[in-house]
């Protein structure tokens, strides 16, 4: 995050936190903190798949968003 745009963002926190919704922002930094602090977590069977989605990838063995739509019909 650029400088300029980290000091845009603390003013307006400082405005909400001092409005009717303070509360509300309270529990959304301490949620985004939250995770935040937690690792990522991808279980064996979770890797397993991304490595043989990425390998179908590299075969050509993919489907456009152009042709999911027309085999759709949307």
């Amino acid at each position: 995050m650029a400088p300029g745009n980290l000091e845009t963002l603390v003013e307006k926190v400082k405005v909400i936190a001092h409005g009717p919704h303070a509360d509300l922002l309270e529990q959304f930094i301490d949620l985004l903190y939250e995770r935040q602090r937690e690792p990522e977590y991808f279980s064996p069977e979770d890797l397993a798949a991304i490595a043989a989605g990425k390998a179908q990838i590299a075969r050509g063995e993919y489907v456009t968003l152009e042709e999911l739509k027309k085999e759709l019909s949307l």
